[in-house]
């Protein structure tokens, strides 16, 4: 017989004895033992005298090897009829696992109990006991389980975190992977799932195969919306929790996959025909990755300058890629000795393996030079518009008259042909820059064109607060952060702090319609607290079900995507979803592949140029 055998085998013989002896009662019972005499004069003879001893508390506990378990364990000693015995000698030693105890010599007291001073569990991994023993009675023996650092329970990532309505089973069944403190696959253990907020399991329990995973087969999501659970548990392995998010009624059911991993900073992404992807890395270049999978550098000029938010920013493709292989970039460049930011035109070569015919269409953009500063409030976000006129959009620098200057090309939309000429119906104040479009911007690092319609809407940092999406037409943002009264040596900020520039003090809202009352008003604000709102897309294709049309947002400090379903007049969102907040990831940009799918830029914590990020590929079914 093995160890586990006979202590199984003790273990059944204590708890029968514990039955006999009417071991639920914890004070004095009158209740016989079956097969002897319940007549008094039995009663007398066998009162008093120890018959059993029983674990009561500290039972089948868990902990790490080596640890002290929370509950000393303890027994109670009672005689034939259930009634405690004080004073009764009580012996605690370890069986086997190797660990210590203190207080293991001690007596039951007025109610019969023993409690052994503390058991700290030996090195080794599994159950481990303690033998309990009295003068003339059977060995009791408790038992915990020890667990060794490590040894655990993993969500395997591709069935963690997954989407879909309620009441719809997730497209991958979710899997744990069962691991020793060596991270090894452990096979053969059995893993129970329990699924919460009112969710249902193919099955309750799993086995690990040899690769150590286990599954509970299809999580059908519950009723309720937003974040559901499932708990996956085995005796001696750490808990592990999977979650899923139950999306809206009318949502599409939500498979996200790393596309590409060891990207650097992607700032923005553009598919071109045949499933060509361009992307920007901000202080490596423009990059191209063809459908093969393959990856190379199409343009990293030397005058390329990267700091903070600036750098190879955005990018599109001319209208009429397909017969000139036009497209413009926004970056920034250091030709002429002093940096600043410049949209520049390039043509790509039919193998893909470089560019060629660079041309300067817009330069002069300001760029933040003080030290501390540097490349802070760039924008460079580009897009045309229905009309065929390039749009770009252009930052602040930090700088409190930038965004209201009519001849200054920073915190505005320009709005420009494919030479850099302004559009003709601008409608330009008087004595300002023609090619500008919209004056009074703060960062704004998107621009998406609706499908359908054609309307340009405009993404954009707030100043701590209100981040702001922006349906657009000639006019003013309504961002001044200079201080008042203008001009006066004693000009102040809101806050009543003499500085520069306001935008960052939290009390000003970037749309000011009390300075500014026909100022163009936001469709979608952030609230109290800025997000870090940077680029995002429209989705169009019929896969996204009634997501098709939204107006999805990347946010940085916010750490998720925003699914904004715009109302039929387009001027006010109706509904916001969050999606991967699950991730803590900073994500940036998206933008609608050829094949439906939403590609999703991540970013660093630190906007770092040498630290590896991702693009992720969200498939809707």
């Amino acid at each position: 017989m093995s160890s586990m055998e006979q202590w199984q085998a003790v273990l059944f013989t204590v708890l029968v004895a514990a039955a006999v002896a009417g071991r639920a009662a914890d004070e004095p019972t009158a209740a016989g033992v079956a097969g002897s005499s319940n007549t008094p004069a039995a009663a007398a003879q066998t009162s008093g005298v120890p018959a059993v001893a029983v674990p009561r508390e500290g039972l089948n506990q868990t902990a790490r090897a080596g640890t002290t378990l929370p509950v000393a364990p303890m027994v109670r000693v009672a005689d034939a009829a259930g009634n405690p015995v004080p004073n009764v000698p009580v012996h605690f030693r370890v069986v086997d696992g190797g660990g210590t105890i203190t207080g293991a010599e001690t007596v039951t007291d007025a109610r019969g109990r023993a409690r052994v001073g503390s058991w700290t569990l030996g090195p080794t991994r599994g159950h481990q006991r303690l033998a309990v023993s009295a003068p003339g009675l059977t060995e009791a023996v408790i038992s915990a389980f020890a667990l060794v650092e490590g040894a655990r329970l993993d969500a395997v990532d591709s069935t963690d975190r997954q989407m879909a309505p309620p009441g719809t089973a997730l497209t991958r069944a979710p899997s744990v992977q069962v691991l020793d403190a060596d991270n090894r696959p452990v096979p053969g253990v059995t893993v129970s799932f329990a699924a919460g907020q009112g969710g249902r399991l193919e099955r309750g329990s799993n086995v690990s195969n040899a690769q150590g995973i286990a599954s509970p087969g299809a999580w059908t999501l519950g009723p309720g919306g937003g974040e559901q659970t499932l708990t996956a548990s085995a005796e001696g392995f750490t808990t592990v929790q999977l979650d899923a998010t139950a999306l809206p009624t009318g949502a599409p059911t939500l498979v996200r996959d790393v596309f590409m991993r060891n990207v650097f900073e992607v700032w923005d992404i553009q598919f071109a025909p045949g499933g060509v992807m361009l992307y920007t890395e901000r202080g490596r270049g423009l990059k191209v990755r063809m459908p093969g999978g393959a990856t190379r550098t199409l343009f990293a000029p030397p005058d390329l300058t990267s700091a903070s938010n600036s750098g190879m920013l955005g990018i599109t493709l001319d209208p009429n890629f397909s017969s000139n292989r036009r497209l413009y970039v926004y970056m920034a460049s250091s030709a002429g000795g002093v940096p600043n930011n410049h949209v520049v035109r390039l043509r790509v070569k039919p193998d893909w393996t470089g560019v060629d015919s660079r041309k300067d269409i817009v330069t002069g953009i300001p760029f933040q030079t003080k030290r501390f500063q540097e490349g802070q409030h760039s924008g460079g976000a580009l897009a045309f518009d229905a009309g065929g006129y390039l749009l770009v959009s252009t930052g602040d620098n930090l700088t409190g008259p930038i965004p209201q200057s009519l001849r200054s090309l920073g915190g505005k939309v320009l709005r420009v042909d494919t030479e850099g000429r302004p559009a003709p119906d601008n409608q330009a104040p008087a004595a300002a820059d023609p090619r500008i479009w919209v004056r009074g911007l703060r960062n704004p690092q998107g621009l998406a064109i609706q499908p359908g319609t054609g309307r340009a809407y405009l993404i954009e940092h707030g100043p701590f607060n209100n981040d702001e999406v922006t349906p657009l037409r000639s006019g003013n943002g309504g961002w001044d952060p200079r201080p008042r009264p203008l001009g006066s040596p004693d000009a102040r900020c809101p806050n009543g702090v003499q500085l520069s520039y306001c935008g960052d003090d939290g009390g000003t809202d970037m749309t000011d319609t009390g300075l500014y009352p026909d100022a163009l008003r936001p469709a979608w604000r952030s609230g109290p607290t800025a997000l870090g709102t940077a680029g995002g897309g429209f989705v169009n294709a019929a896969a996204w079900k009634d997501w098709r049309g939204a107006l999805i947002i990347g946010q940085l400090s916010g750490r998720r995507l925003l699914v904004l379903q715009l109302t039929a007049n387009g001027n006010a969102v109706r509904s916001a979803t969050p999606l991967l907040q699950e991730w803590g990831v900073r994500l940036r940009t998206v933008a609608q592949g050829p094949d439906g799918a939403l590609y999703v830029a991540t970013s660093s914590n630190g906007n770092d140029n040498d630290v590896r990020t991702e693009i992720w590929r969200l498939r809707p079914q």
